[in-house]
C-alpha cells in the first residue's frame, strides 16, 4: 500500500490528541502487521462472478454484528487463498470490549479511566500479542525467498492496480492481485469501487475529528474543563496536556490524571464534543455522500455472501 502526496496539495496536520491507545484492532488478520507491499511476483486472482447490487444504498452502514462477519469471511477467504499457495496463516481474535473504545478528543469515561487510566495498560497488552503472534513467528522463520513470495502472494507484488484519492489529499494504491483483494473481490464484488469508496470514507474519520479541534466550540468548552482539572491538581489547558503530563507519574498518577479528565468532561465538554462530532460527521457524510453510499450498497451486498464463508466454517 502506498500514499502519495497529490503535486501542490498540503497534508491537513494531525494534531496527537488520542489517548494513548486507539484500539481499532479488528483487524481480518493477526498477520496485520506484516501486510506491507513486497516486491515479487503471484497470479491475478480469478475475477469474480459475483455482480455488484443494483439496488439503491441502505440508509446506513452494516450492523457491527455485519461488520463482525464481514471482518470473519475475509480472514477465512485470505487464509484459504494463502493455504492454497502453500502458505500458514492463522487467524486473529476479537480484541477486548475494552480495547474497542477510543477517545480521541476528550476521555469521558469515568469507570473506563478509573479501570484503564489512558490506556497504557491496553498498549502493553496489544505489544505482547504482537510478540507473540504465530503468523509474526511463521514470517519470520521464512528464508529470505519465501518472505517475500509469503508477502506477494498476500499483498500483490507491486501497489498498482487499485487507487483511492484521499479526501484530506494524496492518494493510496495497492495491489489488486495476491490473496487480499481475491478475498476482497470476492465478498464485495467490485474491488476497484470497494477499494476507493472504503477509503476514501475511513479518510473522514481523520477529518471530522482535525474539524471538531478546530470549531470555536470546542476551544470556548475547554476553559471551564481546564478549570475544573487545575482543581483537581493538574495545570493544563487541554486533554492532549494532560496526557503528556502523566509521563513520569507513574500507573497511579495516570489513573488520576484519567479520572479527573473524565470528571470534569462531564460539566460540558463530553456534550459539545458529542454534538460537533455528529455535526461535522454529518456535512463530511453530505460532501461525499456518493462514496459513503457506494461503501454502504457494497457492504450490504456483501453481508449474505460473507454469512454463506462463516457459516461453512463451522459445517
Amino acid at each position: 500500500m502506498r500514499v502519495r502526496g497529490t503535486p501542490g496539495a498540503r497534508r491537513p496536520r494531525r494534531r496527537a490528541v488520542v489517548v494513548i491507545v486507539t484500539l481499532a484492532v479488528a483487524l481480518p488478520l493477526a498477520a496485520s502487521s506484516i501486510t506491507g507491499a513486497w516486491p515479487g511476483s503471484t497470479s491475478a486472482a480469478p475475477p469474480s462472478t459475483v455482480a455488484p447490487s443494483p439496488d439503491p444504498a441502505p440508509a446506513g452502514p452494516v450492523t457491527a454484528e455485519d461488520r463482525r462477519i464481514l471482518v470473519r469471511a475475509e480472514s477465512l477467504l485470505t487464509r484459504d487463498c494463502m493455504t492454497r499457495d502453500g502458505f500458514q496463516l492463522w487467524l486473529g481474535t476479537p480484541p477486548p470490549a475494552d480495547e474497542l473504545l477510543s477517545f480521541p478528543y476528550v476521555v469521558d469515561d469515568i469507570a473506563w479511566a478509573r479501570k484503564h487510566g489512558f490506556g497504557s495498560d491496553l498498549v502493553a497488552a496489544v505489544d505482547v500479542r504482537r510478540r507473540t503472534d504465530p503468523n509474526q513467528r511463521y514470517v519470520s522463520g521464512l528464508s529470505p525467498e519465501r518472505r517475500e513470495a509469503f508477502l506477494a502472494t498476500l499483498n500483490g507484488a507491486r501497489p498498482e492496480g487499485l487507487e483511492a484519492r484521499l479526501p484530506s489529499g494524496g492518494v493510496m494504491r495497492r495491489s489488486a492481485e495476491g490473496c487480499t483483494s481475491e478475498a476482497q473481490r470476492r465478498l464485495y464484488g467490485d474491488l476497484a469501487e470497494w477499494y476507493r469508496s472504503s477509503k476514501v470514507v475511513a479518510d473522514l474519520t481523520g477529518l471530522r475529528q482535525r474539524r471538531v479541534l478546530a470549531d470555536p466550540a470546542w476551544t470556548a468548552a475547554l476553559r471551564p474543563w481546564a478549570g475544573c482539572v487545575r482543581q483537581r491538581g493538574f495545570t493544563v489547558d487541554t486533554p492532549e496536556q494532560l496526557r503528556q503530563s502523566v509521563g513520569t507519574r507513574g500507573r497511579a498518577g495516570e489513573i488520576a490524571a484519567a479520572v479527573a479528565e473524565a470528571r470534569c468532561a462531564q460539566d460540558g465538554l463530553a456534550a459539545t464534543t458529542r454534538a460537533l462530532d455528529a455535526r461535522h460527521g454529518d456535512e463530511l457524510t453530505a460532501a461525499y455522500h456518493q462514496e459513503v453510499a457506494a461503501r454502504n450498497r457494497l457492504e450490504h451486498g456483501a453481508v449474505p455472501r460473507a454469512r454463506a464463508v462463516v457459516d461453512a466454517e463451522h459445517e
